[in-house]
């Protein structure tokens, strides 16, 4: 193929599907350094933890009074994710390995008579896996997402509280390496024109219901 045919089939080709002739051939074979993903896996796992927060003037939670029973709000804590670390490895065959992870949850619990007053705490817990984990591979959670959580006052005493949360977590578990790879490439992404979708007018009604 010519340089010039190579050219005009480069400017016509433009990230998304194929045609439904299909893809035409790749033009280059690239070497691109990317995260290889060696194994992976989920599980959802359920947990309960207990938790004491501080109550009254200085306390975390210094705003109202508190009952046996009572909801507390809780979310993950913004702008963090969840985590895990590799506490033990045995290789097995293969390149695969049974790794024991210790899996940080990071909750932020609030008092539901001050918005405001949060308490941040994390929970673990462990969990075995075996995934092929050669040398030099990292273990990454961060995908990993709270699916649900519940808290409840278990227990108060003076100047504090104990909240008891029922959480849900789906843990995605994946063993990573940096490596170069050769992939099969078209050249480089041209940017198309930015274009400015203009407003609906007249503006649509919206569906029947029924």
């Amino acid at each position: 193929m010519s340089e010039e045919a190579v050219t005009q089939q480069q400017q016509v080709i433009r990230p998304g599907q194929c045609p439904p002739e299909g893809c035409p051939p790749p033009t280059r074979i690239e070497c691109i350094v990317v995260d290889k993903v060696y194994d992976s896996c989920f599980q959802v796992e359920s947990r309960t933890r207990d938790t004491t927060v501080t109550t009254g003037i200085g306390g975390e939670f210094a705003t109202g009074t508190f009952t046996v029973g009572q909801a507390i709000p809780c979310s993950l804590t913004p702008n963090q994710s969840i985590s895990c670390n590799v506490i033990n490895k045995q290789p097995t065959t293969g390149g695969f390995a049974n790794l024991t992870l210790v899996v940080s949850v990071p909750i932020t619990l609030t008092n539901p008579n001050a918005p405001t007053e949060t308490a941040n705490r994390v929970f673990t817990f462990t969990k075995i896996v075996t995934l092929c984990a050669p040398d030099g591979v990292t273990v990454d959670c961060s995908e990993s997402t709270l699916l649900f959580c519940n808290c409840v006052v278990s227990a108060v005493g003076v100047g504090t509280i104990t909240v008891t949360c029922d959480f849900q977590v789906c843990v995605v578990i994946k063993t990573l390496l940096t490596v170069q790879l050769l992939v099969p490439s078209y050249g480089f992404c041209v940017p198309a024109p930015c274009v400015v979708a203009p407003g609906v007018c007249p503006p649509s009604p919206p569906p029947q219901c029924f």
